[in-house]
């Protein structure tokens, strides 16, 4: 049974006044990163509810349970305890302006809160307010099975094909290459990187492999690594892995030019051409196939193709605003958004998008809607392949960018059972799994037996989620547990001045996704087929007060405005945190900038688990970083912290990342060199923090900026026992500034630099 009272207060209430928190002391973030770590693994599985759509930077549902937990109950109470524990806090008020996702709104939900969330993106707060809107399961069936009946056999129709023995079977992909036109001789350039198209996802335990010959688009089998492979059909002898197109460039075969990909590209004035070469089959007896593509295949694209033009349905043909991340694809010839897609997915998307609407109007209809819009990112020709293994396609945002992908995979839009980033298949993996998980919320509990790690789902600890989502605010304002989510700018709301007890949120990077411009992929779809007053009409997402920006200084600007309404509407004794990281110095200036500039002053700062450590951005990075830093503020007026000198807060600084840093590899996790950067950069600005302006921080900043770099170096090599050898042995190097460091000692010295 979940109790309506706090169950860290006996009495049932909720504490106002001046106390510590436990996330500003006492926060168990080795504990919760551990857990955070098992989520992260399968996001989709252990919350489901903020990955029915695709938001970028989404962040972990534990770290945030656990987060505003914390900042309710006094120092010295367990956050651990709490986790697993049926708490409940109808008393409090949490906000979120940056809704994104809506794990904060889905916590605080879950925890008995007054959840208010705003999201400048119609895309965000679209998803968020259908997936946590009251959903009748009956009949969401009904009208999926409605869609089963009467679009479904087109849809299938469409990729329909035969084996090699000529008996029909379904046609799960079809792989395609881009092609442009050669500067030189004028010739078609197949754009392959590698002849080798499909592959296992554990090459090591699987490492066959399927191969396209270049001369005659034979397909055939090989072995992951081989050097050399002779076509059965032709004859001809090729290396497998070296395609025509390696970086930036493409080889002529007719000529055996050299030319720079995107500047040709760019010449032909519009997007790449692409090339059908192979498919992989379904057969009846449910064994899978790869097959070159046959006439039979070329002619029906064809016919899908005059379908498309016959039926002329409305596409979206808006035209791609230049921009920091459509930038790259403006410089491949796309200038519309329809053309990240073939025609065959045109026509089966159009239907598909036309029998959604056709359904009568409810919850349902609307979250079936948001399901066809993130199938999007499955199918449009900037998918590729994963292979077999593992969901087989790879969408189109894995790299957080539009990156034009050189071997698109076509997948089978309404799919089958075996199929991948199919409508049918996510109505299933996302859509009902997030039912199910409303229905009967768990957290996930990290078992260690034997030195090694499982997971454990924990029932019982939440009511059932979803209910009636406010549009507006109340005249006589919400009622505990009430849910009000709002789509516009969060440097003004409707809320009353002191409504909100905690600020929990996760603000937007300021150079490296942006988000509206690559929302606009899904808005343009969603406004054509299932416009809404609720939602903004506007061709783009694009919104002048986003909080967005490649100029930090512009940047901590619009974000300083965001949190100068937090600080309106937020209680005296109230808290605002937020998670973040950053690798370069000037990101963290520029949320010193922000929060400051807005009349907080940054407490404390926790690091936690960030995302999944697999995830394309991070696994390709030379030092990634794995953690984020949940940064606790207060309003500047209650903070009574003295001003420490420059030195001072430095060498502070440096010993509660050092703190940090062991619980974390007494927990059995060694950081980055660009973990530690985080935490030690993050822990600077609160200790520098108290006192000063935004201002007076940079110039500090500056200051210390290469002492700073060497305490990184020194905090990282200790943790394998070894010393920095970066660590300069002066006392007092060249410039007159006091040094860091003594031979291998952690001393620091220094004094206050007066303007």
């Amino acid at each position: 049974m979940i109790s309506d009272k706090p169950v860290a207060f006996r009495d049932g209430s909720y504490p106002t006044g001046q106390y510590v928190r436990a996330i500003e002391d006492g926060f168990p973030f080795e504990a919760i990163s551990d857990i955070a770590e098992g989520e992260s693994w399968r996001k989709e599985i252990y919350r489901p509810i903020y990955h029915v759509h695709k938001w970028w930077a989404q962040r972990l549902g534990s770290v945030f349970r656990a987060a505003i937990i914390a900042a309710a109950v006094p120092k010295g109470v367990s956050v651990t305890e709490l986790f697993y524990q049926p708490t409940r806090l109808p008393g409090l008020v949490v906000f979120d302006p940056f809704m994104g996702s809506g794990t904060t709104i889905g916590e605080a939900h879950k925890l008995g809160c007054t959840a208010v969330g705003r999201d400048i993106n119609p895309v965000a707060y679209r998803s968020v307010r259908t997936v946590l809107s009251s959903i009748d399961r009956h009949e969401l069936d009904d009208c999926f099975n409605t869609l089963c009946r009467t679009i479904a056999p087109k849809l299938s129709a469409l990729y329909r094909g035969v084996d090699r023995y000529g008996k029909p079977c379904d046609v799960l992909y079809y792989f395609w290459v881009k092609n442009l036109p050669c500067p030189g001789c004028g010739g078609s350039v197949d754009l392959f990187p590698t002849f080798v198209f499909a592959r296992h996802a554990y090459v090591t335990r699987s490492p066959g492999v399927h191969v396209v010959c270049p001369d005659c688009d034979a397909v055939f089998s090989s072995t992951y690594g081989a050097q050399e492979v002779t076509c059965a059909e032709c004859g001809v002898r090729f290396h497998p892995a070296q395609g025509w197109a390696r970086h930036t460039t493409a080889k002529c075969r007719h000529c055996g030019d050299e030319f720079p990909i995107a500047r040709a590209a760019r010449a032909a004035g519009r997007p790449p051409s692409h090339r059908m070469y192979a498919k992989l089959v379904l057969r009846s007896d449910g064994t899978k196939e790869y097959l070159r593509i046959t006439s039979n295949d070329l002619a029906a694209f064809a016919a899908a193709q005059q379908e498309l033009c016959t039926l002329d349905p409305p596409l979206p043909r808006v035209p791609i605003p230049e921009g920091y991340n459509t930038r790259q694809i403006i410089n491949y010839g796309y200038r519309y958004w329809h053309e990240l897609f073939n025609e065959r997915q045109l026509l089966g998307l159009t239907c598909l998008a036309q029998a959604i609407r056709a359904l009568p109007a409810s919850a349902a209809r609307d979250a079936l809607a948001v399901l066809f819009s993130g199938a999007l990112e499955f199918n449009n020709m900037f998918a590729s392949y994963k292979g077999e293994g593992t969901g087989a396609v790879r969408h189109m945002f894995s790299h957080h960018i539009l990156k034009p992908e050189r071997m698109p995979i076509e997948a089978n839009v309404w799919g089958t059972p075996k199929s991948s980033g199919a409508f049918s298949t996510l109505y299933r993996s996302r859509l009902l799994r997030a039912l199910d998980y409303c229905e009967a919320p768990f957290e996930l509990s990290i078992d260690h037996s034997n030195g090694q790690k499982s997971g454990r789902k924990v029932y019982g600890l939440s009511a059932p989620m979803g209910g009636s989502v406010l549009d507006s605010y109340p005249p006589n304002g919400l009622k505990p547990g009430a849910m009000y989510l709002s789509c516009g700018s969060s440097w003004k709301t409707d809320l009353p001045t002191g409504s909100v007890d905690l600020v929990i949120t996760d603000p937007p990077f300021f150079d490296n996704v942006h988000y509206s411009e690559l929302a606009d992929f899904f808005h343009v779809w969603q406004s054509l087929y299932f416009s809404d007053s609720r939602f903004s009409a506007s061709p783009t997402s694009r919104h002048t007060e986003e909080v967005q920006d490649v100029e930090s200084g512009a940047f901590a600007e619009k974000l300083r405005r965001v949190f100068q309404e937090c600080w309106r509407v937020l209680r005296d004794d109230g808290l605002l945190v937020f998670s973040y990281h950053h690798s370069r110095e000037d990101g963290w200036l520029s949320i010193a900038q922000a929060v400051l500039g807005a009349g907080f002053s940054l407490v404390q700062s926790q690091p936690v688990k960030s995302e999944m450590s697999v995830a394309a951005p991070k696994s390709q990075a030379v030092e990634p970083i794995d953690l984020d830093v949940l940064m606790v503020s207060r309003k500047r007026q209650t903070d009574l912290r003295q001003r420490l000198a420059t030195y001072e807060a430095l060498r502070s600084a440096d010993e509660h990342t050092h703190a940090k840093v062991d619980r974390f590899n007494r927990s059995g996790r060694k950081l980055s060199r660009s973990d530690v950067r985080v935490v030690l950069l993050s822990q600077l600005l609160v200790e520098l923090s108290a006192g000063r302006t935004a201002e007076e921080i940079g110039m500090d900043l500056n200051q210390i900026l290469g002492e700073t770099r060497l305490l990184i170096e020194n905090i990282w090599a200790q943790q394998t026992g070894k010393v920095s050898q970066t660590a300069p042995t002066d006392p007092m190097p060249a410039g007159g500034q006091p040094n860091l460091f003594t031979g291998n000692s952690r001393t620091i010295s220094g004094s206050e630099t007066k303007a």
